[in-house]
């Protein structure tokens, strides 16, 4: 019993430091979890895959592939990564009141903790020696490779794979149903959480278990039995994505895959993340090819090796991974992924070889853990050394974080609360992505963004698409429009004319609003509608304002401006630089021209705000965010949206 508390003592302590560590080097991450996201792109997606994944296993677990985005498509969620194995464990904070962005954060933080806690309980197997286990962990988890993957949560969370690893070991050192049934768990769950780890991982420990062969072990009766089990349990995940296949013919073309394969000379390209190796960057190489793992896992590797008398198993494990990493990240460019893309189901629809990397950074830091242990024996404080060293070299915090929109939009929980019929439209179509983060508040069947059919631009051609494929409403963003607005307006106005289209409700969304249309005759229409067709403005309800566009990189002085309106006035508006830790104040100013274009709010007297700094101000780095923040004559603060913008 004391020794079950010491090992639970000691292994969750472990977890809590990576924890403490995956805060620290993700920084300011933590400080903003219910908004922060590595970029408006990818992280958007992953955020609305995860919402999508709890939503549907407590509504209709059946349907889980029938996401409701790419309407009409079948099996949607399989056009993409499903990222189950992620969801399922946040399904309780969901449960608890966390939003979809709080959770991605809470998953992201848990990822990179994840990934340094699994090779710390794998380099613990091999050397039973802690400082080991952490220098293998530091390096696992905050190796630069998954820095530049931050934007693909699935990539931060690596930590199956070690695990799944040390589950063989365990196997094969105990060989019982109980360690054969881990395995087929841990199968299971590298399967649910990522593709890549799925298919390189697979591969891997088959070639670990063919070395235990050629050493003599001969029982495998009982994780033969495990894998099948763990393979007819992942196959419900596996079959949406040969139907994909089936139904469009998606999938991945040789040239795309080329592209991402990589060179050995990318293993000797560092991502921007590490300071420390800002010689070795190229930025004309794709960041998916940016391999480089530091100087010190390959010092230590290289001196793992000569240890191989006194850790054979370990040594020989280590080399294996390292090599099959290098060798298939090498994709098409070498013969080994190039047999595996032509000969084996599952690998064609792999897009960036280079990521089988992965592999290749369990073998170091096995190697890294085998050296350490080395230094331990020659003295203690040698071996606690190298976790700290690697912390250093691996430092990547502040990061710049993007701050997704500060609130849901009113259209967005209008459409929660209607009745489940048709699919949804929105305008403009290039604005997918921030689509996808705006449907984890309604999970309408969105027509964004189209995938197996053509949705033409607004024209004669647009309504009949719609109709065919069950589409009820359209969302037209007026702000986003951009050059298409006239355009637009020109269609609106001739479908509700011709009883093709009829208008809904406006709501208030940025400047101009967000304007809802139903694809019949059934509507009516106001003197705010005829406004917006005209290209005039028209009333908000709430407050608003915006920031002028500003250049993307300044020198020197610069002055910032824009508007504000309000029906209660405007009572102040800051600039929050640094994501908001950086407060600085604008000065209000009338303007009566622009109070002319907006005459429905006399409580707001000047409506116009500049801020002039003659240098970057204090505490603002040079690259960083800007954000305002308007505070109405009520004392509502609304937050109008982060721009990221360079400053010398």
């Amino acid at each position: 019993a004391g020794f079950s508390r010491r090992l639970f003592v000691s292994r969750t302590t472990a977890a809590l430091a990576f924890l403490l560590l995956a805060i620290l080097q993700t920084w300011p991450l933590a400080r903003n979890l219910s908004r922060a996201v590595a970029g408006p792109g990818d992280p958007y997606l992953n955020i609305w895959i995860l919402d999508w994944d709890y939503y549907a296993t407590l509504h209709h677990p059946l349907s889980l592939f029938h996401a409701n985005a790419f309407h009409p498509a079948r099996y949607s969620l399989a056009f993409t990564e499903h990222l189950y194995g992620i969801a399922f464990p946040l399904i309780p904070l969901r449960l608890a009141g966390a939003g979809a962005v709080t959770a991605y954060n809470f998953a992201m933080l848990a990822g990179f903790a994840f990934s340094g806690f699994g090779a710390y309980l794998l380099a613990l197997r091999l050397t039973r020696n802690q400082a080991a286990a952490f220098a293998a962990g530091v390096f696992y988890a905050f190796v630069p490779f998954r820095m530049t993957q931050v934007t693909h949560i699935q990539h931060v969370w690596g930590g199956w794979l070690p695990i799944l690893l040390l589950a063989l070991i365990n196997y094969v050192d105990r060989p019982s149903r109980r360690t054969a049934a881990m395995f087929g768990a841990v199968f299971v769950m590298n399967g649910l959480t990522n593709i890549h780890w799925f298919l390189f991982g697979s591969f891997a420990v088959a070639l670990t278990a063919g070395a235990f062969v050629l050493s003599g072990f001969r029982r495998w009766r009982e994780i033969a039995i495990a894998t099948a089990a763990a393979l007819l349990l992942l196959a419900p995940f596996l079959y949406p994505y040969t139907a994909v296949v089936r139904l469009y013919g998606i999938g991945r073309g040789a040239g795309e895959t080329k592209f991402y394969s990589a060179f050995l000379s990318d293993w000797l390209v560092s991502p921007m993340s590490t300071r420390v190796y800002s010689m070795l960057t190229d930025v004309s190489i794709d960041p998916e090819r940016w391999l480089f793992p530091g100087a010190i896992a390959i010092v230590l590797a290289a001196a793992a090796s000569l240890r191989v008398k006194q850790e054979p198993r370990a040594v020989v494990i280590g080399w294996l991974w390292i090599l099959l990493g290098v060798a298939g990240s090498l994709g098409l460019n070498f013969f080994f992924h190039d047999f595996l893309y032509e000969a084996v189901p599952g690998f064609r629809a792999i897009r960036v070889p280079a990521r089988w990397a992965a592999i290749a950074y369990v073998g170091l830091a096995i190697m890294i853990a085998v050296a350490t242990a080395g230094l331990a024996k020659r003295k203690r404080w040698l071996a606690w050394a190298v976790p700290i060293l690697l912390i250093a070299e691996l430092h990547a915090a502040p990061i710049r974080w993007f701050l997704a929109p500060y609130e849901t939009p009113q259209v967005y929980r209008w459409l929660a609360t209607q009745p489940r019929g048709g699919a949804v439209l929105e305008l403009p179509i290039e604005s997918d992505s921030l689509y996808l983060l705006h449907a984890t508040a309604h999970h309408r069947k969105l027509v964004n963004p189209p995938r197996v059919v053509d949705i033409p631009a607004p024209g004669d051609e647009l309504l009949p698409v719609l109709r065919k494929i069950g589409c009820e409403l359209i969302v037209v963003h007026a702000d986003a429009l951009g050059r298409n607005a006239g355009a637009t307006r020109a269609w609106l106005r001739d479908g509700i004319a011709r009883g093709q289209l009829g208008f809904v409700r406006r709501f208030d969304g940025g400047t101009a609003g967000d304007w809802v249309f139903r694809v019949s005759n059934a509507g009516h229409s106001s003197p705010e509608l005829d406004a917006f067709l005209e290209g005039r403005f028209t009333r908000n309800a709430e407050t608003f304002g915006t920031l002028d566009v500003s250049p993307r990189l300044l020198r020197g002085s610069a002055t910032f401006s824009g508007f504000a309106f309000s029906p209660a006035g405007i009572r102040s508006v800051d600039l929050l630089f640094e994501q908001g830790r950086v407060r600085l104040p604008a000065t209000l100013i009338e303007d009566r021209k622009l109070a002319a274009l907006f005459p429905w709010y006399p409580a707001t007297q000047r409506p116009r705000f500049v801020a002039h700094f003659p240098e970057r101000p204090r505490g603002v780095r040079p690259d960083t965010d800007v954000e305002i923040e308007i505070t109405d004559g009520a004392g509502r603060r609304i937050r109008t949206g982060e721009r990221w913008l360079g400053w010398q």
